[in-house]
């Protein structure tokens, strides 16, 4: 098994910003272990999926369809990896 550090952005995704809904899209770092560098888009993107804290600020509507891309994928030495892991926080823009 490999380390890898990605980098993913999200695009379209509907936030409540206390002023009614606005679109935005961010930049998130993920650390996940993984056989492939398939495998270790994959997972980084489940845990996106999956995280409650972005997800409580989503607002679902069918004239947003968010969208998760893969920007940049390194892979890491096991030290830097245990560092970081699993990542967290966004940069919205």
């Amino acid at each position: 098994m490999a380390f890898y550090r990605v980098l993913l952005s999200g695009t379209d995704f509907l936030f409540d910003s206390g002023f009614g809904p606005k679109k935005s899209s961010f930049f998130t770092t993920r650390w996940v272990k993984a056989n492939t560098p398939e495998e270790a888009e994959l997972k980084a993107v489940e845990l996106i999926k999956n995280d409650e804290s972005l997800l409580a600020k989503v607002v679902k509507s069918e004239s947003s369809q968010p969208m998760i891309h893969l920007e940049e994928m390194y892979k890491v030495n096991w030290f830097e990896y245990f560092r970081k892991n699993p990542g967290k926080g966004y940069t919205f823009y």
